[in-house]
C-alpha cells in the first residue's frame, strides 16, 4: 500500500499536473487538507478525524479524479478508534451532484449502506466531489457481503470445502488488503481450524468479472508438469464463486522480492527469469492480446500523456511512430504474466520465487513480459535518483537466465523496443495516472529513456543516460 501523508504530499505539489477542469486536484491529494473536509462531513456525530491518508489515485485528465482515502477516526471520549475508507470522485461541471443522486436512487440490496462512522454517500459542492463511504461501492458488490457478514456466513464454508478441509472453522478474520474503488479489491482470510491448524486465503473481486478466466488460467498452471516438477511456483487456485463475485486462492507465506532486494540483484533477477520461462512454457486459456489491441493501447497512452504533459507531445508522437510497427513484428504467443515486476514475486522460506497476481495474464508475445521486467528495473533506478545504466547488469541476468532454461531470447532491437513500449505504456502511464508521491516528475525522464532505447535499438543505450535528477 502506498500512503500519501500530508507533509510528504505537500512537498511534491510542484510535481503535479495542472488540470484546468480539476482545480481541486492538489487539495485532493493532500491528506492533511482533506482531513478537514471529512471532519465537516462527520460534524455532529461521535467520531473525529485523527488522520487522513491517500491510499490510491486514478487520474483521468480533463475528466475526473478518483481517490481512495483511509481515515483513522477516534470518538470524542478518546476510547475507541475506527478505520474508515472513503472513495471520492472529483468531477467538473457539477457532475458530482448527478453521481450522488444516482447513488441514492439505487434499489434495495444495491443502495448505500449506513456505516459505523455515519455517512454512506456525501456530496461536496465546492470541490465538485461525491464520496462513497465503505462498504458502499456501486461496482464491487462483494464489499457489501463482507460488511454484512454474508461472506463469512455463506461463502467461507464453501471455500473451506473447495480447499479440501474437513475440520470445522473455530475462528476467522477477513481483512481488506487493497481497494481500488469501483475497480478491484483484495481480501485476506485467516482461518483457525478445529484441529489447531491455520489456513490463509486470498480473494479478489473486480468490476470486469475476470475471476472465471483467472481461475481457468491458474488451474492450468497448477496442473502443469512444470509446476509439479518444481520449476514453476504459483498460488493454488481454489475456485470462482459467482454468488460472491470472488476468486479465491491459497495464501503463500513469503515476502515480495522487492522488499528483500531493492534494487533486485543479478541473482534475484536470474531466478525471476527462470520462473518466467517456466510460465511461458505452459499453455493456458488466457485471453488473447493481439496487434490491434496493442495498437489501440499505444494510441490511448500517447493521447492521454499528451494531455498531462503537453510539452512532451512532439516526443510522444515520434515515439509512437517508432513503436507503431512493434506489435506486427511480435510472434509466437505465450502465457504472459501481464504485470511483471518484483512486487509480484514472493520468496518463501525455502528460497523459491512464486509468481503472484496472475489476474492480468494474457496470451501474447513473450517480449512484452521481458520488456516489462527491464522497464521496471530502469524505472526503479530513476526513482532512486540513480543513472538507469546501474540496472543493466540485473536486466541482462534476467534475460540470460530466461534463455538458459528454455525461453526464446529476443534479438536486441526487439528487446529494446519492448522495453521502450513498457516504459511508455506502463511506467510513464502509471506515474501520470496513479500520481504516487514524486512519480509525476519521472514522466519526462521515462519518455527520454524510452526514446533512447527505441531509436538506438538496444537496452544498453540506458548506460549513456543520466539520473532523473540530472535529466
Amino acid at each position: 500500500m502506498v500512503v500519501h501523508r500530508g507533509a510528504q504530499r505537500r512537498a511534491g505539489m510542484n510535481h503535479l499536473p495542472h488540470d484546468p477542469l480539476l482545480p481541486a486536484l492538489p487539495q485532493a491529494l493532500d491528506g492533511a487538507a482533506m482531513a478537514d473536509t471529512w471532519s465537516t462531513a462527520l460534524a455532529g456525530g461521535p467520531w473525529r478525524v485523527a488522520r487522513c491518508d491517500v491510499e490510491r489515485v486514478k487520474y483521468r485528465p480533463l475528466r475526473n479524479l478518483s481517490v481512495c482515502y483511509r481515515l483513522t477516526l477516534g470518538d470524542a471520549a478518546g476510547g475507541r478508534h475506527l478505520t474508515q475508507r472513503v472513495a471520492a470522485r472529483f468531477c467538473h461541471g457539477g457532475a458530482a451532484a448527478d453521481r450522488a443522486a444516482r447513488a441514492l436512487r439505487r434499489p434495495p440490496g444495491r443502495a448505500p449502506m449506513a456505516t459505523t462512522a455515519g455517512p454512506a454517500v456525501t456530496h461536496h459542492v465546492g470541490l465538485d466531489m461525491v464520496a462513497h463511504w465503505w462498504p458502499f461501492d456501486p461496482r464491487l458488490p462483494a464489499a457489501r457481503l463482507l460488511a454484512d457478514g454474508t461472506l463469512a456466513r455463506d461463502w467461507l464454508p464453501a471455500l473451506l470445502a473447495d480447499a479440501g478441509e474437513q475440520a470445522r472453522c473455530l475462528h476467522h478474520r477477513i481483512d481488506v488488503v487493497q481497494v481500488v474503488p469501483e475497480h478491484r479489491m483484495t481480501l485476506r482470510a485467516d482461518v483457525l481450524l478445529q484441529d489447531g491448524r491455520r489456513r490463509l486465503f486470498y480473494a479478489k473481486a473486480d468490476a470486469e468479472c475476470r475471476g472465471p478466466r483467472t481461475q481457468a488460467v491458474m488451474q492450468a498452471l497448477w496442473d502443469a508438469p512444470a509446476r509439479q516438477a518444481g520449476r514453476l511456483h504459483v498460488p493454488q487456485p481454489l475456485g470462482w464463486q459467482a454468488g460472491s463475485g470472488l476468486h479465491w486462492q491459497a495464501g503463500i507465506a513469503g515476502t515480495p522480492l522487492l522488499d528483500l532486494e531493492d534494487p533486485v540483484t543479478a541473482a534475484g533477477a536470474g531466478a525471476a527469469g527462470e520462473g518466467l520461462a517456466a510460465l511461458h512454457g505452459v499453455a493456458t486459456p488466457a485471453a488473447p492480446l493481439d496487434a490491434d489491441q496493442l495498437a489501440a493501447r499505444l494510441a490511448e497512452v500517447v493521447q492521454t500523456l499528451g494531455m498531462v504533459v503537453p510539452q512532451e507531445r512532439p516526443r510522444l508522437q515520434a515515439l509512437a511512430q517508432d513503436l507503431a510497427a512493434l506489435p506486427a513484428t511480435l510472434r509466437s504467443p505465450v502465457t504472459l504474466h501481464g504485470d511483471l515486476h518484483p512486487r509480484n514475486l514472493l520468496r518463501d522460506d525455502a528460497g523459491r520465487l512464486h509468481l503472484i497476481d496472475l489476474d492480468s495474464a494474457r496470451n501474447g508475445p513473450a517480449a512484452l513480459d521481458l520488456g516489462a521486467w527491464a522497464a521496471d528495473a530502469l524505472y526503479r533506478a530513476l526513482l532512486a535518483g540513480q543513472a538507469p545504466g546501474q540496472a543493466l547488469a540485473a536486466v541482462h541476468a534476467f534475460v540470460d537466465a530466461y534463455a538458459r532454461v528454455g525461453g526464446t531470447r529476443p534479438d536486441a532491437r526487439t528487446l529494446a523496443r519492448a522495453t521502450a513500449w513498457q516504459l511508455l505504456c506502463q511506467r510513464a502511464w502509471r506515474c501520470a495516472i496513479n500520481l504516487k508521491p514524486g512519480r509525476f516528475a519521472l514522466v519526462s525522464p521515462l519518455l527520454g529513456l524510452a526514446t533512447a532505447l527505441s531509436t538506438q535499438g538496444h537496452v544498453d543505450a540506458a548506460a549513456d543516460l543520466p539520473s532523473s535528477e540530472a535529466a
